[in-house]
């Protein structure tokens, strides 16, 4: 039995590249989070740390790898989990009322 509050297991993502194959956001990302722990993702602009986050939420999925939350794997939005955008933004799944 795993202490970790979030489990991130090796997740990748990479988007289609033009003329062909992919490109890799990042790779073989692992980490640890205890339950009350304080994280903070910092890096320069562009390295993935919103995609990293999406993945967190449900809003995205990794190319490769897991995300466990509380014993659970993340399969999508839940609302268990929240996200405060930066900018305002729209669900796309939602009503218009349901995004209000």
């Amino acid at each position: 039995m795993t202490d970790k509050f979030i489990s991130i297991e090796g997740i990748s993502k990479r988007y289609p590249a033009p003329g062909g194959g992919t490109t890799a956001i990042f790779e073989n990302l692992w980490l640890g989070m205890q339950r009350g722990e304080f994280v903070c993702v910092i890096g320069h602009s562009g390295c993935g740390k919103t995609t990293v986050l999406n993945i967190l939420a449900g809003l995205d999925e990794p190319s490769e790898g897991a995300v466990i939350v509380d014993g659970q794997s993340i399969e999508g939005p839940s609302l268990d989990r929240a996200v405060i955008f930066q900018s305002h933004a729209l669900l796309p799944w939602r009503t218009v009322m349901g995004n209000v």
